[in-house]
């Protein structure tokens, strides 16, 4: 039985609430994401910031709403870190959204995108493969 810990990317770049909107477009640029999760100083998730939520600042890229709180989705898409990987996939199907916060504890334990799942899958197909063939 495979989890969400299995498969998901642990080394999560985020942001704060408090950050500005450059330093989220900065960081998906960086780190080739199309989201970041927003963490509070007490290492709360409060939010995710994506590409789709920053289109807003194209219709006034002079707004004085610069942080990323202004932004940010609140509500959040999330999965414990031992939930498998059947039920995280079905997640993504029926939600219909990019990437699926993984939780430890309430807090942050990493991310899984659909690319993420997609390589799972392609690994499990490899592995049936070789199998077959020994």
């Amino acid at each position: 039985m495979h989890t969400a810990k299995d498969i998901m990317t642990r080394d999560v770049a985020t942001v704060d609430p408090d950050d500005t909107i450059e330093v989220a477009i900065e960081l998906m640029s960086r780190h080739g994401v199309s989201g970041l999760p927003v963490v509070d100083m007490s290492g709360h998730v409060v939010g995710i910031i994506t590409e789709f939520d920053l289109l807003d600042v194209f219709w006034d890229p002079a707004t004085a709403k610069n942080q990323i709180y202004h932004y940010m989705t609140r509500d959040l898409r999330k999965v414990e870190e031992d939930d498998e990987v059947s039920a995280v996939a079905e997640l993504f199907r029926i939600l219909n959204v990019r990437r699926l916060l993984v939780m430890r504890d309430d807090h942050l334990a990493g991310i899984i995108s659909r690319r993420n799942l997609l390589r799972h899958i392609q690994d499990l197909r490899r592995q049936h493969l070789q199998a077959a063939r020994s």
